[in-house]
């Protein structure tokens, strides 16, 4: 069974379109289908994709140490596993948590497509 880590991005960008409640949302739909022992959730720093949030990063657990220093709180690796989710909603949220993490289905519909970095944040 995968485990996953998800991040949701807390710059000012993401949290004026809606980050906190997609947050929110991520952190009950994992508990509300008992999957918080496989996903670990937590706040990101500015992706740099502003003007596409909110944006979510899922990425594949491989039990790597985790670096406090390292910029996967706020770049995209290009890691295998990792999927990157723009302009999200809680209820995009919902169907990321069922799909994405709940059956190891990622939802390629949302992904995210980046393109510039916006410079803010």
């Amino acid at each position: 069974m995968k485990r996953y880590r998800l991040s949701v991005c807390k710059g000012s960008s993401c949290k004026a379109g809606g980050a906190d409640a997609v947050y929110a949302e991520a952190r009950d739909s994992l508990s509300g289908q008992g999957l918080v022992p496989r996903c670990e959730l937590y706040r990101g720093g500015c992706y740099g994709f502003c003007h596409m949030g909110p944006n979510v990063v899922v990425r594949e657990d491989t039990g790597r140490k985790r670096d406090p220093l390292s910029p996967e709180d706020y770049q995209l690796m290009g890691w295998d596993g990792e999927v990157y989710y723009s302009e999200m909603t809680p209820e995009k949220m919902r169907r990321v948590v069922s799909e994405h993490i709940a059956k190891d289905a990622p939802v390629k519909e949302l992904f995210g497509q980046p393109d510039s970095d916006c410079g803010e944040d």
